[in-house]
């Protein structure tokens, strides 16, 4: 076997085990599942409920500006912009938890092929 054979047939192997890789892929849902993997996985748990929570304090807050009399507009508006502030920097927490969840899968993944292929 040349190693312009051997070249071929390692790149052939490649390429069938991204494609592999990318068939395992379950979307956002299976993404944004990885954030639960990890030990503090009820932080993750209680994050999502306040996102929740911030969303209905946000439709509340936005109401009561549309509906309050000028004098207490400024007071519900202040209110409105905390809220969506406090929605934002935890979603952001959650998607950086899941964004170091899957990274921190895929160096394993990484590792176990690295170690398999050492063997062979």
């Amino acid at each position: 076997m040349t190693i312009d054979d051997k070249i071929k047939q390692d790149l052939a192997e490649q390429a069938a085990e991204l494609d592999r890789m990318m068939q395992q892929q379950e979307g956002l849902a299976g993404y944004l599942k990885t954030g639960f993997v990890s030990g503090i996985s009820w932080v993750m748990k209680l994050s999502y409920v306040m996102a929740v929570v911030l969303t209905a304090v946000i439709f509340w807050c936005g109401y009561q500006f549309v509906v309050a009399s000028p004098e207490q507009q400024l007071f519900w508006g202040v209110w409105l912009i905390l809220a969506f502030q406090a929605q934002v920097a935890i979603k952001l927490w959650i998607f950086m938890e899941t964004n170091r969840n899957h990274t921190a899968r895929e160096i394993r993944r990484l590792e176990l092929r690295l170690r398999q292929q050492e063997t062979v």
